[in-house]
């Protein structure tokens, strides 16, 4: 009798044994095969070419004393060549180019994630991760609903279409949304761009987000779902910001890894640098670096997550190049060479987009001067300042160049700067496509930009 005891004891002990490794299992993180990746960070530098990024490691070398966390990133990783062509264009844009990056489809100029008649639907990375019940997040200094986002997220004809953009952001799910273009999630009414009467905020409080409005704000959200909608157009330029409420790319990205990495499916997320192509735009050579050094700090927070995790894969790339932004290395009357000025970058108070409403309707040459001084710390001359009124470069090419004033001033600013110009719009430049991390092997010699999309979903299924 005793010894039949003993047995039943020791089977009761067995199944406790085996009871307690099931339920430690269970709480362990689930487990990524080799080369497999249970989060996927994709970091995209809008407009951001080869010389956006080698001005930004230039004056964070000489100016910081430091590297950029991008070029960590490539010496511990891969690197490619990157070509952006669109269905219908060699020189793309940010809806094309970011749609070719989510579905690996080939698309036409405007339109996001749509098939070649426009109406088709193509499925997007987030839209498998969200499949695979994976968490998912878009962020951007941009609008939330401008191109490259949205191309993640939604499916519309025309990129333009930001109120449908908005609707179908919300109705997919998406754990975190972080950016600007607050105006097109209210109503016409309360100061947006609506004119359906809807007030989106009040819908998506409804849904279980947690709405934010400032840093501050962001920093005590604490849900798992948070709509972010820092400005009611875009966010501030990095160069502007200190002056606002507004949260940096850096603090939007460390904030969304927190709340996705809660998910132990894991998450995917597009992480976008937005304002480095609207500096380019308008040929403000210290914005641009500005803004790409924010993306840098970003990408940053991107990287020590990985370190954190390192079954993560980080890519970081661009859409396009804008500006056909050059390092100028020339010599001025055989003796004095003009090259990129590190020392009078620093020196600028502002971006170009302050210096214009500073300018306002009054362009005077004494404003022009005045304006300059203040915002650049540069005293240019009367000639100088009379060529930026009279604006020869938008007379001589105005779909090219097509801000008054700014580009003639950055023209001036060549000699001053060492930074030139050659459009406002984009260019065909050929980008870097780099990370690390398992799966990103791909990241190696000529790609096209839709192969991307073949990488991050081999790294997820």
């Amino acid at each position: 009798m005793d010894g039949k005891k003993s047995v039943i004891g020791m089977r009761h002990r067995v199944r406790s044994a085996i009871l307690l490794l099931i339920i430690g299992i269970l709480l362990l993180p689930l487990s990524t095969p080799a080369g497999q990746a249970k989060n996927v960070i994709l970091m995209i530098g809008d407009g951001m070419g080869p010389s956006q990024f080698e001005a930004a490691r230039l004056y964070s070398n000489h100016v910081l004393g430091k590297e950029l966390r991008m070029v960590e990133v490539m010496k511990g990783g891969r690197t490619a060549y990157l070509v952006n062509s669109s269905a219908d264009a060699v020189v793309t844009e940010s809806a094309a180019a970011a749609s070719q990056i989510a579905t690996g489809k080939m698309m036409t100029t405007g339109t996001i994630s749509m098939g070649a008649n426009a109406k088709t639907p193509v499925r997007t990375i987030l839209e498998i991760a969200k499949d695979k019940e994976m968490a998912t997040g878009l962020v951007t200094t941009s609008g939330i609903t401008d191109a490259t986002p949205a191309a993640f997220a939604a499916h519309v004809a025309q990129r333009s279409d930001e109120a449908t953009v908005a609707d179908q952001e919300l109705l997919a799910g998406i754990d975190v949304l972080l950016g600007g273009r607050r105006q097109f999630f209210l109503p016409v009414a309360a100061g947006g761009l609506r004119k359906d009467d809807r007030n989106l905020l009040d819908e998506a409080r409804a849904a279980g987000y947690t709405v934010v409005t400032t840093t501050a704000d962001l920093q005590k959200a604490s849900g798992g779902k948070i709509l972010g909608l820092f400005n009611m157009g875009n966010m501030t330029y990095e160069i502007d910001r200190a002056k606002t409420n507004e949260p940096s790319l850096a603090e939007m990205t460390t904030k969304t890894l927190q709340v996705l990495s809660r998910n132990r499916k894991g998450f995917f997320v597009l992480i976008e640098g937005g304002r480095i192509d609207h500096a380019s735009h308008q040929n403000d050579a210290a914005a641009t670096i500005r803004d790409t050094l924010a993306f840098d700090e970003a990408v940053g927070a991107a990287l020590e997550f990985q370190k954190r995790d390192p079954s993560t894969m980080l890519i970081v790339t661009a859409d396009h190049e804008t500006g056909g932004m050059t390092i100028i290395g020339d010599c001025k009357d055989g003796k004095k060479c003009v090259e990129i000025d590190f020392g009078a970058i620093q020196r600028v108070q502002a971006s170009f987009e302050v210096i214009a409403d500073a300018l306002g309707k009054n362009r005077t040459a004494g404003k022009v001067r005045e304006v300059v001084k203040r915002y650049l710390a540069i005293e240019i001359t009367d000639d100088e300042a009379k060529t930026v009124v009279s604006d020869p470069i938008r007379k001589l090419d105005p779909y090219n160049y097509p801000y008054p004033l700014l580009h003639s001033l950055a023209f001036v600013m060549r000699p001053y700067l060492g930074v030139g110009w050659g459009t406002a719009r984009h260019t065909a430049s050929p980008l870097l496509a780099f990370g690390s991390g398992p799966g990103s092997e791909g990241l190696v010699g000529f790609r096209h930009n839709t192969e991307l999309f073949r990488i991050m979903k081999n790294a997820i299924e």
